[in-house]
């Protein structure tokens, strides 16, 4: 008998309580149309910085290459309102650095997708691609940056949403004007090039490839 009221007991509190859903518990694609919540026409993203660096070959030197570009996003896009201010992902800016061994690594041979600084709405990440040319330059000189920008907030509803972007651009070193990148090489073949002037900010077409529920229900 004692066994059975517990058990009644246990079931009657079990059905009081209410629960709380898992975090992943939609994560269900979103069909968002950005234009709703954005202020204007959604702006491109903007590459403000832009250089790239290849050793020299002098003995005790240490051989690796780099990649450093910066980028920033200036749309903000609202979602709601809540309590504690707006549910939105505001501007944000990022330092993208790459680096790699000269003598025995390509990061366009991928891959490669770097973590960019941190920033307070969301994740930057970089990827270096080969052009379509056949037979281009090095990874410092001839290449493709892939963007991507992975961000997320709470709703006033406690749902989460997530939102990713994605945009690329070329660059390329040399004297033609299509190619935007410059700069030089010493003797010792140590090279350094960058963004020619007057050509930041390279602006960059980013698309929306995902809008996700990721937790509660996401009624935009």
């Amino acid at each position: 008998m004692f066994h059975l009221i517990s058990l009644f007991l246990t079931t009657l509190i079990s059905l009081s309580i209410p629960t709380t859903a898992s975090p992943n518990s939609d994560n269900s694609t979103l069909d968002l149309d950005l234009d709703l919540y954005l202020d204007g026409p959604l702006a491109p993203w903007q590459i403000t910085g832009l250089s790239t660096h290849s050793p020299s070959g002098y003995p005790a030197n240490h051989p690796y290459s780099r990649l450093r570009v910066s980028i920033g996003d200036p749309n903000t896009v609202t979602l709601g309102s809540t309590p504690f201010g707006d549910a939105a992902f505001p501007p944000t800016n990022a330092t993208c650095t790459v680096w790699w061994q000269a003598y025995s690594e390509d990061p366009r041979d991928g891959p490669w997708v770097n973590t960019c600084s941190e920033t307070r709405s969301g994740k930057w990440t970089v990827e270096i691609l080969r052009t379509a040319e056949e037979g281009g330059g090095s990874a410092t000189t001839d290449f493709v940056l892939r963007f991507r920008l992975s961000e997320a907030v709470v709703l006033g509803t406690g749902a989460v949403v997530s939102l990713r972007f994605e945009g690329e651009a070329a660059f390329a070193v040399g004297a033609a004007p299509e190619r935007n990148m410059g700069g030089a090489c010493g003797g010792s073949s140590v090279c350094n090039w960058g963004l020619k002037d007057g050509v930041a900010p390279v602006l960059v077409n980013q698309t929306l490839v995902e809008a996700r529920c990721v937790a509660g229900e996401c009624k935009l």
